[in-house]
């Protein structure tokens, strides 16, 4: 692993002081949000002024489940009532069966509604839905294409351009992060789901996506980012062999709008960022978050997702909630399988209802003196 720096410290405040109190760090957590967006991301509206929703007949699985589309219009301000825009998400519900099992196993588990997972992408997960768990997922693409070096405009930033232009510099995965952020606003006012039992998720890109969503909106109870590497839950400041960093990325041939449009100038210039992903993941803290990783998915920078993972631990001992801040790192390349759902399934049952885990969530696949350079500080 090439370290370029040790990782900064994320405690350090703006105006060279250090946070010393959770009501500081509440202060302090509203900067790196803005200094997130602000450099990285790009800036996002909130929520539109209006939302028409259209729900679709239930179909049954094979496995006794039911999936249901349901079509949303989004009309983005009231008084521009001629500039709307639609998305599709697909709402899939554990079968009774499933809900009956996980009762058995989990005391109150559906006292309070469903545990219900936000999945940026396609979100067909047996594994989940055997577990009680009900899926809202979306796929992305359709309110922002994915053009490689050439990118597209999506229908979500033409609306808001088309009423207040320039008014926000978001790129693609905060747009994307935008649109799951309408799916957390459509499953609470679901009566079945649990609203203080809400997951998200997403691979690669969409794990990108999920873990910026979580990190903003603290209506998420758990967050996990799955094989999201740079931009994600990877390091920019330590690289593992083969990974793809900062160049890479923002690169005018790949994916340079999925950021701030000024993000790529830190390009060979990592160590002068004045974060490094940590500080994102250090704003889901206390609430759960899970990383679920493969060794050999080299791209995604498993080795600095690590790093990087165990940099956010400071901040979670901090906020009193060590355990919180969990790892599952399996062997294989770059996908979201059966291992890493049932990872989260265990971390999310452990988190959210007490069940404890059979697996060790801290536990890094590499050797222990690896990562003893990439930072010095600890918390307050």
């Amino acid at each position: 692993m090439r370290l370029i720096k040790q990782l900064p410290d994320p405690f350090l405040t703006a105006d060279g002081g250090r946070v010393g109190t959770v009501d500081e760090w509440s202060q302090h957590r509203e900067h790196i949000t803005s200094m997130m967006l602000g450099m990285q991301y790009g800036t996002m509206p909130g929520a539109p002024d209006r939302v028409s929703v259209d729900a679709g007949s239930a179909t049954p699985t094979d496995a006794g489940h039911t999936e249901e589309v349901v079509r949303f219009q989004f009309t983005p301000r009231g008084d521009r009532p001629d500039v709307t825009l639609g998305m599709e998400a697909t709402v899939r519900r554990p079968s009774p069966e499933a809900i009956v099992s996980a009762r058995g196993r989990i005391d109150g588990f559906g006292d309070d509604g469903l545990p219900t997972l936000i999945y940026v992408g396609g979100g067909d997960f047996p594994t989940l839905l055997d577990g009680g768990y009900m899926i809202v997922s979306y796929e992305n693409n359709q309110i922002e294409p994915m053009d490689m070096g050439n990118p597209v405009v999506g229908i979500a930033r033409d609306a808001y351009d088309m009423i207040d232009p320039g008014a926000y510099s978001w790129g693609s995965i905060s747009t994307w992060a935008w649109g799951a952020l309408r799916l957390v606003d459509y499953a609470l006012t679901l009566d079945e789901v649990e609203p203080d039992r809400l997951l998200i998720s997403g691979h690669s890109r969409n794990g990108k996506t999920a873990l910026l969503a979580g990190a903003l909106d603290e209506r998420i109870a758990l967050v996990n980012p799955a094989g999201s590497g740079c931009a994600g839950a990877g390091s920019y400041l330590a690289l593992g062999e083969g990974c793809e960093d900062l160049a890479a990325l923002t690169s005018r041939e790949r994916w340079w709008a999925w950021t701030h449009r000024d993000f790529e100038q830190w390009a060979g210039k990592e160590e002068d960022l004045p974060f490094d992903q940590h500080f994102l993941m250090g704003l889901v803290a206390p609430r759960p978050l899970l990383r679920t990783e493969g060794t050999g998915d080299d791209w995604a920078n498993p080795q600095g997702t690590c790093a990087a993972f165990l940099a956010t631990q400071p901040v979670y001992d901090f906020l009193d909630a060590p355990d919180a801040n969990g790892i599952h790192v399996r062997d294989g390349g770059h996908f979201q399988g059966e291992e890493d759902v049932d990872a989260l399934r265990e971390f999310a049952d452990w988190h959210l209802y007490g069940v404890p885990p059979s697996r060790d969530f801290h536990a890094v696949p590499y050797a222990d003196g690896l990562f003893e350079d990439c930072f010095a500080w600890s918390g307050p």
